[in-house]
């Protein structure tokens, strides 16, 4: 390079931007990896939601059950996970609290729970439970009450057993 050119060559130049390159790829990557692994907690912060708060609300009311009824019940019109009833010791209130299955979108159903006090639907309280709920089991050993739930978010998936066991009269 004579002392009468000013600027750049070509090499130094295209060294320049190759180094650009590879810092910008790099930045590129880390930001890709850091919004993939942000989804994939929230993924996983929302399955965990859901199935606590469905365990929480199903063993709350195991636990004041006086009858437990698994399944379907084909007299009520709606897809029931698990229907159950007890009477209040205070106030003699007889409580009829039915978990219904609704679909939801990509094969995954929400879960709503019904409340009826004393057969009363005016008196009718229905709360959305749990949403993105794969499956949910319930099922019966001697005076426990298993819950078995998978729920799914995204790519994550989780599953958990409840254990309660219901009063004795």
């Amino acid at each position: 390079m004579n002392r009468q050119e000013k600027g750049f060559g070509l090499i130094t130049l295209a060294v320049t931007i190759a180094i650009a390159g590879m810092v910008a790829a790099g930045a590129a990557i880390t930001v890709v990896q850091i919004f993939k692994g942000t989804e994939q907690n929230e993924d996983r912060a929302e399955v965990t939601r859901q199935m606590q708060n469905l365990g929480r609300w199903f063993s709350r009311d195991a636990l004041m059950a006086e009858q437990i009824t698994a399944g379907d019940n084909p007299e009520t019109g709606n897809d029931e996970l698990c229907t159950i009833y007890w009477k209040d010791w205070e106030s003699g209130d007889i409580y009829d609290i039915r978990y219904i299955w609704l679909d939801d979108a990509d094969s995954l159903r929400k879960v709503m729970r019904t409340q009826l006090k004393d057969g009363d639907t005016t008196e009718n309280i229905t709360t959305l439970i749990a949403a993105n709920i794969y499956s949910a089991n319930l099922s019966q050993q001697g005076n426990t009450w298993n819950l078995n739930v998978e729920t799914r978010s995204g790519q994550k998936s989780l599953v958990q057993e409840y254990r309660t066991t219901k009063r004795i009269n």
